[in-house]
């Protein structure tokens, strides 16, 4: 009688409902553990981090109210591989490293050196143009190029080598991100700078020089005449807002 009780309590788990808690619970700390690195930034806006949170926090009970289907044996509907299909990026998110945008990806997506927002109502964070970033600069040149020439350039950015033939000629650049890294679109200026082809890509620099039109390529633009060029660690956010 006692063997037979024992039986009748003994449940198997619900191998499915225990996928669903880690899949609910997984993706919640992944994305609570990237949010307490700081490293969010690398694939959002951060004006979309407290969004996140909340939901990593709403998934977290989710997860929480399904602990309880694991001890019982009810059929599911779903079949097997698509939990498996679910899994991927949580196993994406945990494998890779996160990192931000770089000189690999313009590759393939170019690099813009013109403005990359709207200019019509274009106004900069201040009229100093000591403190403009990149984002600030390539604007400002495509709205009013000709008053800045000769105007003082202090920037901050990674190294890029597009297809210019020149060795003396590298890309100061950074990315400009709208509403996450998928739409994110690389700005920059060319730098003139004594072998300059020779620097390692993805390096970060400060730039200081004056800004001139230059032929670059086949065509004249705006580049900076720098007088040092010096490493620079990455910024915690390598990032650009409009």
């Amino acid at each position: 009688m006692a063997i037979s009780q024992t039986s009748q309590s003994a449940r198997p788990l619900n191998w499915l409902a225990l996928a669903e808690v880690v899949l609910l619970g997984g993706t919640a700390v992944l994305f609570l553990s990237k949010w307490a690195r700081g490293l969010l930034d690398f694939y959002i806006h951060p004006r979309y981090n407290l969004l996140v949170v909340v939901c990593s926090a709403v998934l977290l009970l989710m997860a929480a109210a399904r602990t309880r289907a694991i001890f019982t044996n009810r059929p599911t509907r779903q079949p097997g591989w698509i939990y498996m299909l679910m899994a991927m990026p949580l196993l994406v998110g945990v494998l890779v490293p996160a990192r931000p945008l770089g000189a690999d990806t313009l590759a393939s997506r170019g690099l813009e050196t013109q403005a990359v927002v709207q200019t019509s109502n274009w106004q900069p964070r201040n009229t100093d143009p000591a403190t403009w970033n990149l984002l600030e600069w390539t604007t400002a040149l495509s709205v009013r190029g000709d008053s800045l020439q000769g105007s003082p350039i202090d920037v901050i950015g990674f190294v890029f080598h597009g297809q210019q033939a020149e060795t003396d000629t590298f890309f100061v650049t950074r990315y400009v991100i709208t509403c996450c890294a998928a739409d994110g679109a690389g700005v920059g200026l060319p730098v003139r700078w004594a072998n300059g082809q020779a620097l390692p890509a993805n390096n970060w620099v400060r730039v200081r020089g004056t800004v001139n039109m230059v032929e670059v390529g086949d065509k004249s633009q705006p580049a900076i005449m720098a007088t040092t060029v010096e490493p620079v660690p990455q910024p915690d956010n390598p990032y650009l807002y409009p």
